[in-house]
């Protein structure tokens, strides 16, 4: 399903059932779920192959594709395969998108980000002054094996935070973002399918990541893949939160 259609579907929400959600709870909840994962999606088609990058191998054609590398159009899965679960799925090259069973994403707080297991202690365990968490995401993905990936993805800002937006369900809090995002900040139990440079942590250094122009480039830490997207933060800094984690 591509951008455009995404939202020719949004935009033809019948009214009537938009109105009968707002008046039965139950059915209100519901809806919210449904559409939150839809407009979650369409939020990733619209971010384009870049962004696809960032989460990982992704099955892009029904012949199958390796993902980073792929020329093929975000957006075009394998025949039956759900399209928001193939937004969210995140797996390593080898896997198939045909072979995912189920993915789910959810918000969550940087205090649940921190104890998620084997990953949450990849996090920063500090940051410069006036920076801080701003928004975080669990990917889980279950293959029809029985074979589970995860994936932690955080964005950290520039700033104080702005006024908090409603708490979802399933985290402590929420916060828009102000629109100073520093850099984001993945955390996988997996080697991400990807081209960009792949660093042992002693090999990073200053001059490293002002050598990689903003891309995304990855830290392997004995298994456990960091990849980090420097945006509007100095090297000098960056640099002193990666040595936060060791």
């Amino acid at each position: 399903m591509r951008g455009q259609e995404m939202l020719d579907l949004i935009g033809d929400l019948d009214p009537a059932y938009i109105e009968a959600a707002a008046e039965n709870p139950r059915l209100r909840k519901s809806v919210w779920r449904r559409w939150a994962a839809i407009a979650a999606c369409l939020c990733l088609v619209i971010a384009g192959t870049a962004m696809w990058n960032h989460f990982g191998s992704q099955e892009k054609t029904a012949e199958g594709g390796n993902g980073a590398g792929n020329d093929a159009p975000a957006g075009v899965w394998p025949e039956g395969v759900d399209p928001v679960i193939a937004c969210v799925a995140v797996f390593p090259s080898g896997e198939k998108l045909r072979d995912v069973a189920d993915a789910i994403s959810i918000s969550i707080s940087e205090k649940d980000a921190r104890a998620v297991r084997n990953l949450g202690a990849y996090l920063p365990s500090a940051l410069p002054d006036g920076y801080r968490y701003a928004v975080g995401g669990h990917y889980r993905t279950i293959m029809k094996d029985g074979t589970e990936y995860h994936m932690l993805r955080v964005t950290y800002e520039r700033g104080a935070a702005s006024v908090p937006a409603p708490v979802p369900e399933n985290a402590e809090s929420a916060s828009d973002l102000t629109g100073n995002t520093a850099f984001l900040w993945m955390v996988w139990d997996h080697f991400p399918d990807t081209d960009r440079p792949v660093y042992l942590p002693d090999e990073v250094s200053v001059s490293i990541i002002e050598q990689q122009g903003g891309q995304v480039f990855y830290i392997d830490y004995e298994g456990i893949y960091v990849g980090i997207e420097k945006l509007d933060i100095s090297a000098e800094e960056l640099f002193a939160v990666i040595e936060s984690v060791r």
